[in-house]
């Protein structure tokens, strides 16, 4: 027996009723359960700490955000786990209209869950970069690294000992990669074995 799953548009996905049980993400029409754990959020609000700190004190022409809607095409909807974008893009969406933006961010900051595969990440650094994307960012708590993915040249990797520069999408911007996952080693966090 063929089961046939009607796809659904960002439109419809615009007036879907919210699940408070799970985030999605819309790929080609279908919904995909974005499966962010304790460990992940910790991950994700550090980095968007660390930029907006940043980003404030140096009085920078750019919106950081988390978990913000990018339209990537008709039927295909993508939530980075943190957003940097120049003001002067996030000024031509018009939020009163409703709707996402469409466009891509200038630097999509992707933290590692346990269901992303290498080709899934690849999937959305083409999607992005193809939508306008300058840098995408992929923060791994395994081998506590980051990898700052540009399009057409090699991946900038940072390990645990590195100092990370978010040049030149964020004018400025360093910060030791120990400090991005030093949130898992608070008095009370979990351990490995426990995330």
């Amino acid at each position: 027996m063929v089961t046939n799953t009607r796809k659904i548009t960002v439109d419809e996905f615009w007036d879907m009723a919210a699940d408070p049980d799970h985030r999605y993400e819309l790929v080609d029409g279908e919904l995909v359960d974005m499966d962010g754990t304790p460990k992940h959020g910790r991950i994700t609000m550090q980095i968007g700490h660390l930029i907006r700190g940043h980003v404030d004190l140096q009085r920078l022409p750019l919106d950081v955000g988390v978990t913000t809607g990018f339209v990537m095409g008709r039927d295909t909807m993508r939530f980075p786990d943190v957003h940097v974008t120049r003001w002067e893009r996030m000024e031509s969406h018009d939020d009163e209209a409703g709707g996402w933006p469409h466009f891509a961010p200038d630097v999509a900051i992707e933290v590692v869950s346990p269901s992303n595969t290498p080709s899934e990440l690849r999937r959305k650094a083409a999607e992005y970069f193809a939508n306008g994307t300058l840098a995408m960012w992929i923060a791994d708590s395994g081998p506590r690294s980051v990898i700052i993915r540009r399009p057409g040249v090699p991946d900038d990797v940072f390990g645990p000992e590195d100092t990370l520069t978010g040049e030149p999408e964020i004018p400025g911007f360093t910060c030791a990669v120990a400090e991005i996952f030093a949130v898992l080693d608070r008095p009370g966090a979990p351990t490995p074995e426990d995330a």
